[in-house]
């Protein structure tokens, strides 16, 4: 599936809130007393939000700040902990595709992470066994079912990892474990969605299936990604969690060598004609997009992401002769191929959303472009041209300065 709307801002700057059905990251929107949560907001636009059980009022998971490269994650304590999303029909999946950033605390047999429906009955669910193998039951329409799990070893409680499951039926059912695929078949049956809540942390219905883990980042889609999609949320949650890619693992400026650039990542791409993404925005302020140029080849990706630095107030030292000020946030960006090699993608139009920052001219704004890489703007000539788009976005519209 190819998205074709422009300004996506789903995670990574994949898809929007009609293909992006539900996106829980546990350093947004969460709700919580002394550190026990009793909300989390879905950041997808859908407000498939995921509460704490009323009938349960102690089901409150913990909020665990710096614990996943800096950013938080909610821990559920394998007893009682849990969240529900109510029913909804975006949540009635007969496709989909998951993100899931998860350590086991415990590893224990029924660590449900994500259910939607009763034990025996599943619209969709992923969990993990004592062995680390994650298991991924579905009931299908015409009352079958199928539960395939992956070799042992996938989920560990040394370490966050991202785990990735897709279903549809005209192409089967795939999981991922940090990029590599782990599990593939050819399932060709649709599911049969219910009216149940999705439970986040615990399975409806049966005892001892309360999740004993820690839970950054929940992403769904309501179908598979195409591969050049699966690359870039990939890559988005490797920079923010610190984990390295054992596949597709292409944005390279969050390494330490090259400064850290871990936050708000996003990305444009092609694997082939049928597999791009050519636009995006992400949770960031800086959207870029190539829609209408060319240059961007097989298995080429331009990725950027910043050093969390503020949008204000302006710095007033390293600028260039006639700049009066800059944000102190710096972005890095990574043009590169499928193999780590260096590449060109061509020009492109870059995006602010200058939202906040009061009137904005747009003849006085300027790129600053560190193009000899030494960490230094002042000794840089400074781009003109940025236009008014609307409401609070300003463009530099068919520029090569990246390259």
């Amino acid at each position: 599936m190819a998205f074709t709307a422009k300004a996506q801002t789903g995670p990574g700057g994949v898809g929007s809130s009609a293909q992006n059905v539900l996106w829980l990251d546990a350093n947004s929107g969460v709700t919580h007393l002394l550190g026990l949560v009793t909300q989390w907001n879905d950041r997808s636009g859908n407000a498939n939000h995921a509460y704490l059980p009323g009938a349960i009022p102690l089901a409150t998971p913990s909020l665990q700040t710096g614990s996943a490269n800096g950013y938080p994650s909610l821990t559920f304590d394998g007893v009682v902990d849990q969240l529900w999303v109510l029913d909804d029909n975006t949540l009635d999946l007969t496709s989909w595709h998951f993100f899931i950033v998860v350590k086991a605390n415990l590893q224990k047999d029924y660590n449900a992470w994500l259910v939607k429906g009763d034990d025996d009955d599943e619209n969709y669910e992923m969990l993990s066994y004592s062995d680390g193998n994650i298991h991924t039951p579905i009931r299908f329409t015409n009352n079958t079912r199928s539960y395939s799990s992956t070799a042992a070893g996938q989920v560990t409680t040394s370490a966050f990892n991202i785990i990735e499951y897709s279903y549809s039926s005209g192409v089967g059912r795939d999981v991922y474990k940090n990029g590599t695929n782990v599990a593939t078949d050819n399932d060709n049956r649709t599911p049969r969605v219910n009216t149940r809540p999705l439970y986040i942390g615990n399975e409806r219905s049966t005892l001892g299936r309360n999740a004993n883990a820690d839970i950054a980042e929940v992403i769904a889609f309501n179908a598979p990604l195409n591969s050049a999609q699966r690359i870039i949320v990939n890559n988005y949650l490797a920079a923010k969690y610190g984990r390295t890619l054992t596949a597709g693992d292409v944005y390279d400026q969050d390494d330490l060598t090259n400064g850290n650039y871990d936050h708000d990542v996003a990305g444009i791409g092609r694997v082939d004609a049928s597999n791009t993404q050519t636009e995006s925005l992400g949770s960031g302020v800086v959207r870029i997009g190539k829609s209408t140029y060319g240059g961007l080849g097989n298995n080429e990706f331009l990725f950027w992401g910043h050093d969390n630095g503020a949008l204000g107030p302006f710095n007033v030292t390293d600028l260039p002769s006639g700049v009066q000020g800059r944000w102190q946030r710096v972005w890095r960006v990574s043009e590169t191929n499928a193999a780590g090699g260096a590449v060109n993608v061509g020009n492109v139009d870059i995006t602010f959303d200058m939202a906040g920052l009061g009137p904005v001219t747009a003849s006085d704004l300027r790129l600053l472009v560190d193009t000899d890489q030494d960490g230094v703007f002042a000794d840089e000539t400074p781009i003109a041209g940025a236009t008014a788009i609307g409401g609070t976005l300003y463009r530099f519209s068919n520029t090569n300065a990246l390259v």
